[in-house]
């Protein structure tokens, strides 16, 4: 794989440890350096105190949930003038899903399983446009 995400810092956020790791893998294989957590308080500590290039979050997050997470990245990148690329990964699959997490502020949507490639790819094109910066 290139290193399409050398000198990025990206934060992954899921409860199941197994797809955290398995994210966190995939997104430094492709040079990113990642953060992981595994609540939406975890997350949004990590957030506010060292602001990655882009998120990559599942949206079923045990007590809480995706959407309360984007909600509060958006409110902290409002502050800040930024907007952080922030990618859903979820075993919800319907289009309706879809347009509800990108309606609350998801940049892009992938259901389980999903491509790394792909992953990649997308977090790769988000942070080349001029808009994208961390917050």
């Amino acid at each position: 794989m290139i290193p399409l995400l050398e000198n990025k810092t990206i934060l992954v956020v899921d409860d199941n440890e197994d797809i955290r790791n398995l994210l966190k893998a995939i997104l430094e294989q492709a040079g990113a350096s990642v953060t992981a957590a595994r609540s939406v308080r975890e997350a949004i500590d990590v957030f506010r105190n060292s602001p990655p290039h882009a998120v990559v979050l599942d949206i079923r997050l045990g007590a809480s949930d995706g959407y309360a997470l984007i909600g509060e990245i958006r409110k902290i990148n409002a502050e800040y003038r930024g907007s952080t690329p922030a990618i859903a990964v979820t075993g919800y699959a319907s289009p309706e899903d879809e347009e509800r997490a990108m309606s609350a502020g998801f940049t892009a949507y992938f259901s389980k399983p999903f491509e790394p490639d792909d992953i990649v790819r997308t977090i790769s094109t988000f942070l080349a446009g001029p808009q994208n910066r961390a917050a």
